[in-house]
C-alpha cells in the first residue's frame, strides 16, 4: 500500500512540469520572432547614406552630396555667329572704369558698359592678349572661361548671343555659371538648373570655370579652391556695376574676400586662373599673363 501512493505522487508532479515547458516554449516562439523581425519603413530611411560627411579641408565644411546637372533641355548649336554686345545698365551713373584696387587685389568696376564674350564655338580659338588688344581697342579685357590645354576647347556652361553651344558637364559637382541677360541684368545658376530655362529667363552670355563666392547677395563658404595662385573672377554688385578682380599670388581667400567687402557685392564666380589670369584696359597691359598665354574665351567690356 505504501508503494503505491509513493506512485501516485510521481506521477502528480508530472503535469505542472509539462505545462510549464509548453509555456516556455510558446514564449520561445515570440520572443524570437520579434528578435528577426524586419525594420519599419521609418527606420529603414534613415540610413548613412544621407547623412553629412566632413571633408578634409582645413576649414571642416560639411561637402554637399552629388549632384546630378540638368542636361539636355536646349539645342547645341555648332557656332553662334558674330558675337554681339550686351550693354549692362547700371543704376548708378559713374566714371566708365574705376580702379578700386587693395591690399594686392586689382579691381575694377565698369559703370553702365557693353560686354562682349569671344568663345563662339568648341574649336580651337585660343588668342593671346595683344591679338584681342588689336581686334577690340580702347576696351576692358580679361580672360574668362576655363579650357582643355591639350585642345584648346572652351570648358564648362557656354551660351554666347543666347544660343547654347556647350550644356553642363556630366560631373557630379555642382557648377556654376555667372550668365549676363539680354536686358544685361546678372545672375549664377547652378548645374541643378537647366539651360531652357537660364535662356527663356533671358541668358546672353555666360562665364564658367569655379565656385561662387558670392551669390544673391549671399557669402558662401569656401570650398578651398581660392587659394595662394593668381585667380580671376566676375562680380555685379547690387546697383548691376560689373567688376573684374584678380588676385596676386598670395593673396589668398581671406585678403580676398575683405578686398571685396565694401563693394556691396550681389554676384562673384571664379575664372581661369593661374597662367591663364591675365588683364589689360585701353591697350596697356594691367595684370600680365605669366607666360604669354592664348586663351579662347574672353570678356570685353567698353
Amino acid at each position: 500500500m505504501e508503494r503505491k501512493n509513493k506512485k501516485k505522487k510521481s506521477k502528480f508532479w508530472i503535469i505542472p512540469v509539462v505545462i510549464l515547458l509548453i509555456i516556455l516554449g510558446i514564449g520561445g516562439y515570440f520572443l524570437k520572432d520579434s528578435l528577426t523581425s524586419k525594420p519599419t519603413k521609418t527606420t529603414q530611411s534613415s540610413s548613412a547614406g544621407d547623412q553629412p560627411k566632413k571633408t578634409s579641408k582645413k576649414d571642416g565644411y560639411v561637402e554637399a552630396p552629388a549632384v546630378k546637372p540638368a542636361t539636355g533641355s536646349w539645342d547645341l548649336v555648332s557656332d553662334i555667329g558674330t558675337p554681339e554686345w550686351v550693354k549692362v545698365p547700371s543704376k548708378q551713373n559713374k566714371e566708365k572704369f574705376t580702379d578700386l584696387s587693395n591690399n594686392g587685389v586689382t579691381i575694377y568696376r565698369i559703370n553702365n558698359g557693353q560686354v562682349l564674350k569671344t568663345a563662339t564655338n568648341l574649336t580651337d580659338q585660343r588668342m593671346r592678349m595683344a591679338d584681342v588688344v588689336a581686334k577690340y581697342p580702347n576696351t576692358l579685357i580679361m580672360n574668362a572661361s576655363a579650357f582643355n590645354m591639350s585642345t584648346g576647347q572652351v570648358a564648362g556652361f557656354q551660351i554666347n548671343n543666347g544660343k547654347l553651344f556647350q550644356d553642363w558637364s556630366q560631373s557630379t559637382t555642382l557648377q556654376y555659371a555667372f550668365v549676363i541677360n539680354k536686358d544685361g541684368t546678372c545672375k549664377i545658376y547652378d548645374s541643378k538648373t537647366p539651360a531652357s530655362t537660364i535662356i527663356q529667363n533671358g541668358g546672353a552670355q555666360s562665364y564658367d570655370f569655379g565656385a561662387a563666392l558670392i551669390r544673391d547677395g549671399q557669402v558662401l563658404p569656401s570650398d578651398g579652391s581660392v587659394n595662394w595662385e593668381i585667380h580671376a573672377f566676375i562680380a555685379n554688385d547690387k546697383a548691376n556695376n560689373l567688376y573684374v578682380i584678380l588676385s596676386d599670388t598670395n593673396a589668398g581667400y581671406e585678403n580676398i574676400m575683405k578686398s571685396v567687402a565694401s563693394l556691396n557685392l550681389e554676384n562673384m564666380l571664379l575664372l581661369d586662373s593661374g597662367g591663364s589670369s591675365q588683364l589689360s584696359l585701353n591697350g596697356k597691359t594691367i595684370v600680365p599673363s605669366q607666360d604669354d598665354r592664348a586663351v579662347p574665351d574672353y570678356i570685353v567690356i567698353k
